[in-house]
């Protein structure tokens, strides 16, 4: 009876495993329409605005024989000096160049961004020194326990903006100075309203 039951056991477990086994398909999604890709979208090429001519003005004429220019040296037997003509143009000297239109000039000048040191280094000094000084008030005038963590991030920047600028004062680098002074006064002057 044991071999029976060895029997059936096996047959059992045989079974079972041709039941898990017997689906061999994976399962798949359906095949999706392909997609309708749209033409590329029309494309307008503008034609090249043309240029005004330009008056061709002739070179110098060049007066010096071969012979006669410096650092030349002597030439080789078979190598011909070659002049080059300026291009000729089919028009005849009596007629007078044609006039380009008249474009508008600017009304006023276009103000630059940068604002300029003056000439004399004790008053760029002095100009450094009083935005220091109002951004150093505008600072003191911050509480910075109230500030959140950008807040203070902008204070501390500002702080070392001061203090790079005193020291570049003491090199003499005003430009540099001007730039950190610039900066701190900014930071300073966005942090008293906060």
């Amino acid at each position: 009876m044991g071999a029976v039951r060895h029997l059936l056991l096996l047959s059992l477990v045989v079974a079972l495993a041709a039941a898990g086994c017997g689906r061999t398909r994976a399962k798949t999604l359906p095949d999706a329409p392909a997609l309708a890709v749209p033409p590329p979208p029309a494309r307008v090429i503008a034609p090249p605005e043309p240029e005004p001519p330009q008056q061709a003005t002739p070179p110098e004429p060049d007066t010096e024989t071969p012979q006669q220019k410096p650092g030349r040296g002597r030439q080789t037997p078979g190598r011909a000096e070659t002049h080059t003509e300026p291009p000729r143009t089919d028009k005849t000297p009596d007629t007078p160049p044609a006039a380009e239109p008249a474009r508008p000039a600017p009304a006023t000048p276009v103000p630059t961004l940068q604002q300029a040191l003056p000439t004399t280094p004790t008053e760029a000094e002095r100009q450094v020194r009083d935005q220091l000084a109002q951004a150093a008030r505008d600072l003191g005038r911050v509480d910075y326990g109230r500030l959140n963590a950008d807040g203070k991030s902008q204070y501390d920047t500002a702080k070392r903006f001061i203090e790079q600028a005193e020291q570049a004062i003491k090199d003499k680098n005003l430009v540099m100075a001007a730039t950190l002074a610039t900066k701190a006064a900014g930071l300073a002057s966005g942090l008293v309203g906060r």
